[in-house]
């Protein structure tokens, strides 16, 4: 007995994984946030990949420059933080160029551990007249809460915003290795059972 054309019916269950928009720009990490007139160069941008084992991918994180006091969305407005950093689609661990690369690689496999990103705009420099903030977001719509710090770097004519006072040298290392606290945590309150 044949089975009639048309008589099977593809069926898909597809969970949105980006459903939460983010419409501001307000919470993500920033890089960078001055007035005046100049341009931004770059960045350094190290990130500690300690939050959610499941899922390890921190790459989401769209860059957002705001320049000149513009609201949302930004004139550059990116699609992730691993294509900001020219890396389409992951990160393949350490690679170097002139002006981007990884200098710090975690596990490329996992995306685990800590990572350092270089992007240099030298032969695009980012221009502003009044003011610029450089921001990205932690992981899709910031939903990630690894451990950011950056280096940003820029020119720019006198007078200048104020530099917001640096914080003490303890609260400007690293955090702890924490991906064994986690491993801790979830082996304690959620087992694995065969």
């Amino acid at each position: 007995m044949s089975t009639p054309y048309r008589a099977f019916h593809f069926d898909q269950d597809i969970e949105p994984v980006w459903d939460t928009p983010n419409l501001t720009g307000d919470e993500n990490y920033l890089i960078l946030d001055a007035e005046g007139q100049g341009h931004y160069v770059g960045c350094n941008l190290s990130i500690h990949n300690i939050s959610n084992k499941s899922w390890t991918w921190f790459g989401e994180g769209d860059e957002m420059i705001f320049i000149d006091g513009e609201g949302f969305p930004p004139s550059i407005h990116g699609t992730g933080l691993e294509d900001y950093f020219c890396a389409a689609f992951t990160l393949p661990g350490q690679f170097y160029t002139p002006y981007f690369g990884v200098s710090l690689s975690g596990t490329p496999a996992t995306l685990d551990g800590k990572w350092t990103l270089y992007r240099y705009h030298i032969e695009s420099p980012v221009a502003f007249s009044k003011s610029i903030r450089v921001t990205i977001e932690h992981g899709h719509a910031n939903n990630r809460w690894d451990d950011y710090s950056s280096v940003a770097y820029w020119y720019q004519t006198e007078p200048h915003k104020k530099f917001p006072p640096m914080l003490p040298m303890k609260e400007r290392l690293p955090r702890p290795d924490l991906l064994h606290a986690l491993a801790d945590f979830e082996a304690r309150d959620h087992p694995i059972t065969e």
